[in-house]
């Protein structure tokens, strides 16, 4: 009994497996988003950064790469790398998140997550932190005309400096 267990299980989660027949057609990037991480912050409370009215330039990309919004089903987060421009470590930070939602006056939730890191006290100290992409398909929020983007950040202690920081994001369409 327990062996029919087990092939039945195994043939169920064959089956489930498919191959990923998305097409990459274009890169979206978006470059040099700055901020500063200041001096002496709580470390209970994490440090929310936001940037509204950021344009999206959807007609630049579309028109770099001879398509429309029909052509494409998904667009999702590729990559994205926090620096340090003072060239300090971030030894100070627990975990980082990065969000993009509709441009208006209500904050991003987690839900809108689209890179993340945490955990970072386990990592070698460095001025560079490459985030993880989220899966959300932010197409909806890309295709309008601008969002806004909020950078969280959790701190594992005060940050000792002030902490002059650059984000560049990389998003990918998909067919």
């Amino acid at each position: 009994m327990k062996q029919l267990v087990y092939i039945l299980l195994t043939v169920l989660i064959l089956a489930a497996c498919r191959r990923d027949n998305r097409t990459p057609l274009f890169d979206l990037a978006y470059p040099n988003f700055r901020f500063t991480i200041e001096a002496g912050q709580n470390p209970i409370i994490p440090g929310a950064y936001a940037i509204r009215g950021i344009a999206t330039n959807i007609g630049f990309f579309l028109n770099q790469n001879n398509t429309d919004t029909s052509a494409f089903t998904q667009i999702n987060p590729y990559t994205a790398t926090l620096r340090c421009l003072d060239g300090f470590d971030y030894v100070f930070m627990e975990g980082v998140s990065v969000r993009i939602c509709e441009d208006g006056t209500e904050a991003c939730t987690p839900a809108d997550e689209v890179f993340y890191i945490d955990q970072l006290q386990r990592y070698p100290e460095d001025d560079r932190i490459d985030l993880l992409p989220g899966l959300r398909n932010v197409k909806r929020d890309l295709s309008r005309e601008s969002y806004r983007l909020e950078i969280v950040v959790f701190f594992a202690f005060s940050p000792p400096a002030n902490y002059a920081s650059q984000l560049d994001m990389v998003f990918r369409a998909y067919r």
